[in-house]
Order: structure tokens, then sequence, then C-alpha cells
């Protein structure tokens, strides 16, 4: 399990852009909802009053809450949607090489081991060999 170094150039270049993209909560795995659950409160609150209980366990409930349903509908499929060409817009003017190595920040060598991770899940996986 690895992950990329902070001082890549995707890291330098994205900086800001992935602090608003956390901000937002527009990640499906580890967001935290915390600075926009207000916005997305009267939703919630409106198809609570309006759509009846048994109406709204949709699929693929129960692995999706309701709450999480809301979210992942509203802010990480719509609003990450607005925030594409934004993202894109990062690589206009540069070069071939730039993006080469833009792009090399993800080779695994160039990452970072997550060695707290990696230690728990050898261990278990040695355990489970037993």
């Amino acid at each position: 399990m690895v992950h990329t170094s902070l001082d890549t150039p995707y890291m330098v270049l994205f900086k800001d852009f992935l602090a608003k993209k956390h901000r937002l909560a527009v990640d499906a795995w580890g967001a935290d909802e915390k600075d926009v659950r207000q916005a997305y409160q009267p939703l919630i609150d409106l198809i609570l009053q309006e759509v009846p209980e048994k109406y709204r366990d949709l699929y693929p409930a129960p692995v999706w809450k309701f709450t999480n349903r809301i979210g992942r509908i509203a802010r990480i499929i719509l609003v990450s949607e607005f925030l594409v060409k934004e993202w894109a817009d990062h690589f206009i003017g540069k070069t071939d090489e730039e993006i080469d190595a833009i792009a090399a920040s993800f080779k695994f060598e160039n990452c970072l081991k997550r060695d707290g991770l990696n230690a728990i899940l050898t261990a278990n996986a040695k355990l489970s060999q037993q």
C-alpha cells in the first residue's frame, strides 16, 4: 500500500485543487463532510418529509445508507462533474515533458509506503496462513 509524496509534481500542481476537493467532500472514499453538511441537510430534510420511509431504501441499500446515497449523488457525482474541467485546466500549456513528470508522480518507485498499514496487513496475512 502506497501513496504519492506531497512533493511530487502532481501533488504540488494540484495542492490547492485537492484541498478544495477535500473541503467539498467530493471523493467517495475518505470524505469528511463537516464543512458542507449544512448545505446538504435541507435536501435530506426535504426527502425525509416528502418521501415515505418505505420508498427510501433504493438499490444498493443497505450498502448505501439513506444519507450516504444523497451524499454520493449530490456531492460525489453532481458537484464532482463541475470540477472536472477545472482539474483538466491544470494541464493547459504543459509540455509533454512536464506531463510525463506529473504522471511519474504515480510510479511505484516514486510513491511512499504506508509502513504502519503494511505491517498490520502483513501480520494479519501471516495469521490467516496458519
